[in-house]
């Protein structure tokens, strides 16, 4: 029998890239079509599905990590507020005049000197206490303060446990580092209250704002 000649495939190119995929739809079995239709429209289904899971759970871990901040926020306002406790002492009532009330700043300046040496000595604060410095608050351009007029009952008082003293020199002109304290005297009385202003040593007396305030009972306020 004769043989009949077979009509050879046609051959067709790899396109390019932008033409490659309609290339291979175009050489992928129809039974494949079917399924990769399928899948396809199979995966949308799932993404609608568990989109809506996704969102849910994105928003709890973002209501959990603010639940976290809040609740570190407000531990640490608490440690500060600790920090911050008032102390209260005693000492003779400073009515004979001016040099009866500086006696009286002395002894507050020596209690402040105190608390900050046994929280040294307790490892809350870094040391050494050389000394502590008072000056009237708020400060004042004569720095004049209560104990020296008898014209104030009640004396409030910026005061620093100082740890470390830059001298003065061409290059600059000095100052302190220290621990922060406000200390209010009533002079009539004898007593006074002090407390210890959270946060880090810096140099000078304490400028910056604090996120919790100074008690009253302390000298806090305007």
């Amino acid at each position: 029998m004769p043989t009949q000649n077979r009509k050879p495939d046609r051959y067709e190119p790899v396109p390019g890239i932008i033409d490659l995929p309609g290339w291979l739809w175009r050489r992928t079995p129809p039974v494949a079509r079917v399924a990769l239709v399928v899948a396809f429209v199979a995966l949308i289904a799932v993404a609608f599905l568990i989109a809506p899971g996704i969102r849910e759970s994105k928003s709890e871990r973002e209501r959990a990590e603010q639940q976290e901040r809040e609740r570190v926020r407000a531990a640490h306002l608490a440690e500060m507020r600790r920090e911050q406790r008032p102390r209260f002492a005693d000492g003779p009532a400073a009515t004979s005049g001016v040099s009866a009330r500086r006696r009286l700043l002395d002894a507050a300046s020596a209690s402040v000197f105190a608390d900050a040496r046994r929280r040294v000595a307790a490892g809350q604060l870094g040391g050494p206490i050389k000394r502590v410095e008072c000056e009237p608050f708020p400060r004042n351009v004569a720095g004049i303060g209560a104990e020296d007029s008898t014209a104030q009952r009640f004396g409030r008082y910026a005061c620093l446990a100082v740890t470390a003293e830059f001298k003065k020199s061409e290059v600059s002109s000095g100052g302190l580092v220290g621990h922060p304290y406000r200390v209010r005297i009533d002079f009539h009385t004898g007593h006074y209250a002090f407390c210890k202003i959270a946060g880090h040593p810096g140099e000078g007396l304490l400028t910056q704002r604090q996120r919790v305030t100074v008690p009253t009972v302390c000298g806090g306020g305007p």
